[in-house]
């Protein structure tokens, strides 16, 4: 009787912390959804989503939002309104302590890490959907990314872009909400070579790692360039070429002859075709389909996408996505809409504290040339130089915006866009966490965001605090 008592009385108590617990994480999303009215999914279903760049997440956030901090409170409440929500986590979750593997030798230019539990945070916040490909998914190996990825199964967090072989890696997540089924498709184009996930074979085992789309370079020069780069080549080592069609290798490239000096860049075939099947099939699979990578490659500025990024982005489109988010420049880029649909060609930064993981590998040490009595703290001031020198000191890092697209079945009828601001001049324990920006900031974050849309023929607005697009003859959020 004693032991029976006793487990009752154990398993009240668990029941009692887990209903209290994570109180403020329950009202999250329900809160904001309770009042909405039942809506059954049909082709003509309006539905929102929450959609935002990357989060380097490496402190928690829930103290701002409970008990409250009014402009992080706006955020959430913002976030949480929406039927589905996304965001980039780059990095991995685990505690050191519990680590079995080590920080490998090829990293995303930091190695990345934050506390398991930022990722209650983000969830609590309203985030339903996580991107997993990107630069840093293997900044601790394999075995980093499978806690990462172990944790969110357990928090029951969708998340699309990494996987033990390519094709689970290439496969989409899915969402399930009210309005619809939701799939996500995860794919990065800048990423380590050793985190690109391999196929498996019927006599060999795949790879785990990431959902790669390969970018292919030919370098090009015209007659005279050509010529000249053969002399250089010939004094210095280089392969020279023994055929008037051959290219000459110098200083590690292949340049070949061509009409003039560029960079020709393509899509890899076989990653094309792989990740167009299962935008396909997802689309056939779930009402709605977002595709979103991880890019860092530019055009002539990093706050212009690149030529081919461009034609890859429609592609998806017509291949059944709703909507394309990119990020990975750390700044914000254009907004296209195309065939009534918008692609976010970078929406930056969300959450950015990337100077707040301790410790670090000794690899980062040493390229400071840092002894090792140095501290995490000494990195960091070398490596930002007081926070005014180097990446990334400039405002527009720690500028960005939440985008709120606004659909009827699968196209686009309003496009909010709240502009958030992360401190960047905030101490280096509180800067890299988003909060709605001030008025002036606010206009600054989305005239900036209009003139980079507006080569795209997008035309945005700004309205009472916010950025707007709308569809032609569409009405406002508050007329419906």
């Amino acid at each position: 009787m004693k032991t029976r008592h006793l487990l009752t009385l154990w398993i009240g108590t668990i029941l009692t912390l887990w209903s209290a617990a994570p109180a403020w994480t329950q009202q999250s999303r329900t809160a904001a959804r309770a009042p909405n009215p039942v809506v059954r999914p049909g082709p003509d279903v309006t539905w929102t989503l929450a959609a935002v760049g990357d989060a380097i997440i490496t402190r928690r956030i829930a103290q701002f939002d409970h008990p409250g901090d009014p402009g992080f409170q706006r955020l959430a409440e913002i976030i949480r309104g929406a039927d589905a929500a996304f965001l980039n986590l780059e990095l991995s979750f685990f505690r050191l302590s519990e680590f079995k593997g080590w920080p490998e030798v090829e990293q995303g230019g930091n190695w990345e890490l934050g506390l398991p539990e930022a990722a209650l945070d983000l969830k609590a916040v309203g985030f339903d959907l996580f991107n997993r490909a990107n630069n840093h998914t293997t900044d601790y190996g394999v075995e980093g990314m499978r806690m990462t990825n172990k944790l969110l199964n357990e928090l029951q967090i969708v998340h699309a872009g990494s996987g033990e072989t390519l094709g689970e890696a290439s496969r989409p997540g899915y969402f399930e909400t009210p309005k619809g089924r939701v799939a996500l498709i995860g794919l990065a184009s800048t990423f380590t070579p050793m985190s690109r996930a391999g196929a498996s074979r019927p006599d060999m085992r795949g790879r785990p790692g990431l959902n790669g789309l390969r970018i292919e370079r030919r370098y090009e020069a015209d007659g005279a360039t050509f010529e000249t780069l053969k002399a250089l080549a010939q004094r210095s080592g280089g392969r020279l070429p023994e055929q008037e069609d051959e290219p000459l290798r110098i200083f590690g490239a292949t340049v070949y002859r061509g009409p003039q000096m560029r960079v020709v860049e393509r899509v890899n075939p076989s990653d094309e075709a792989r990740i167009l099947r299962e935008i396909r099939n997802a689309s056939k699979l779930a009402d709605f389909v977002i595709v979103t990578s991880h890019t860092h490659e530019s055009g002539r500025t990093n706050q212009e996408p690149p030529d081919w990024y461009r034609e890859w982005t429609k592609k998806c489109i017509d291949a059944g996505a709703v909507a394309y988010v990119g990020h990975g420049p750390h700044v914000l880029r254009g907004i296209e809409i195309y065939k009534g649909r918008p692609i976010f060609y970078s929406l930056a930064n969300f959450v950015f504290q990337n100077e707040t993981i301790d410790p670090m590998p000794s690899d980062n040490y040493e390229v400071y040339a840092l002894p090792d009595s140095a501290l995490a703290s000494d990195l960091y001031d070398a490596r930002f130089r007081g926070g005014t020198i180097g990446f990334p000191t400039n405002s527009i890092y720690y500028e960005s915006v939440v985008a709120l697209p606004t659909f009827q079945g699968q196209r686009l009828v309003e496009l909010k866009l709240y502009p958030i601001d992360m401190a960047r001049t905030a101490p280096r324990s509180q800067r890299g966490t988003p909060r709605m920006a001030d008025e002036a900031t606010g206009r600054k974050i989305i005239e900036r965001l209009a003139q980079l849309s507006e080569p795209f023929g997008t035309r945005i607005v700004y309205e009472n605090g916010i950025g707007v697009w709308r569809a032609s003859g569409a009405a406002t959020s508050s007329q419906r």
